[in-house]
């Protein structure tokens, strides 16, 4: 983990020269700080999403200035102002967001994400600007003072938190975001780091009632170990009581059987079934799910009742169709069939199948043969059941 400059440059796009001869010639120093360096030194690659500050020797911040280096940057690529003064900037496949050094000043008797004024001083030194934060490994910064004369910068020691596998704040204000408190744990997960002995106190001593569940959403997905995620933020439920979370720590127990069945960690619906497959009540999770009451009602349905032909085998169903169709199991396996039916006609991309293939590899044909078309002899309300019945001879 040493900073390898020729790695760096080669790094660059190719818009980087003249993007720096712009940026020089307003006055500005640019300095690339945050995830993509702590990713440089871990993964000896910077990433495509770029935050740059950009200071100024001479000046104080002016929005004027400001609004013209925006418009001076479009003929790089696409150019979007967002709050907090913040310049993106995206080209050739790169998102590079601009800012000015700034001082964040936190109102105290507020607790959520944006309880805070900022203050941009283009003068701020960059041990100061750091601060501001969260953790030391995304402190560090590569100030490019020219195009060939670049400075790593490691005011907090980064670096050698990153080497030892260590969080720790970089501020005092640390305490004071409570989404801070997910982004610890979506970092311990996903680098498997510990926590320094002071950010776990600081941790421990947060409010934590302040973020909201689709903070709650994006880190678990961030952290790419969404289930362990969720458990360790489950396991602080009993530190931090004001903390609402979709779950009760009650189902820790269950996430193991939760993670075997979850079939794509990253789609709400995959959630639903998952935890209806596992007997726990998929409701409590509908504020962090972005599906229709309706939906979530049939894959929840979909889910029980997939469970029940775990322990029923197509066998059942042999036999003259008068005296299958009306019974309890098929009348079951009848509203499971054209429910699955349903659900993938309305999102052909669920994984409805991949889970009967793997849970239950005796009804998987079911969905394979092509039903019968030639049902002319039966009655018309018992057509669709014949078909299902006719299927079921074929298991």
């Amino acid at each position: 983990m040493n900073f390898d400059k020729k790695k760096l440059e080669s790094e660059l796009p190719s818009f980087f020269p003249a993007l720096l001869d712009e940026l020089y010639l307003h006055g500005h120093v640019p300095t690339l700080v945050g995830g993509a360096v702590r990713d440089f030194f871990l993964f000896g690659s910077t990433g495509k999403d770029w935050d740059i500050e950009l200071s100024h020797e001479t000046i104080a911040f002016n929005k004027d200035q400001w609004k013209q280096l925006a418009k001076d940057l479009s003929r790089f690529g696409k150019v979007t102002s967002l709050p907090y003064e913040i310049i993106r900037l995206e080209a050739e496949g790169f998102q590079l967001e601009f800012s000015p050094p700034r001082k964040e000043h936190f109102e105290e008797d507020k607790n959520h994400h944006s309880n805070f004024t900022a203050e941009f001083i283009f003068k701020l030194p960059f041990e100061e600007a750091v601060q501001r934060r969260d953790f030391t490994i995304n402190a560090m910064g590569f100030r490019f003072k020219t195009k060939k004369d670049i400075e790593h910068l490691d005011p907090l020691e980064g670096l050698r938190h990153l080497r030892e596998k260590v969080l720790h704040f970089a501020g005092p204000d640390f305490g004071k975001d409570p989404v801070r408190f997910l982004r610890a744990h979506r970092f311990a997960e996903k680098y498997q780091f510990q926590f320094s002995p002071e950010l776990k106190k600081v941790l421990d001593q947060m409010r934590v009632d302040g973020f909201t569940p689709n903070y709650l959403w994006t880190e678990m997905q961030k952290s790419l170990h969404q289930v362990g995620f969720l458990g360790r933020i489950l396991k602080e439920k009993e530190r931090h009581p004001e903390m609402r979370l979709p779950l009760d720590p009650s189902v820790l127990p269950k996430l193991d059987e939760v993670k075997k069945v979850l079939s794509d960690p990253k789609r709400h619906e995959a959630w639903i079934v998952a935890l209806e497959w596992t007997d726990i009540p998929y409701e409590s999770w509908r504020e962090y799910f972005s599906v229709g009451s309706d939906s979530a009602r049939r894959l929840a349905r979909w889910a029980q009742s997939s469970k029940s032909f775990q322990k029923i085998l197509p066998e059942t169903f042999h036999g003259e169709f008068e005296e299958i169709r009306d019974t309890e199991n098929f009348e079951k396996l009848f509203d499971w069939y054209f429910t699955t039916k349903q659900l993938l006609q309305k999102n052909p991309d669920l994984p409805l199948m991949k889970m009967i293939e793997d849970y239950l590899p005796d009804w998987i044909h079911l969905y394979r043969f092509e039903a019968v078309k030639d049902v002319k002899h039966i009655d018309p309300p018992f057509r669709a059941k014949y078909q299902v019945w006719n299927l079921c001879q074929r298991l």
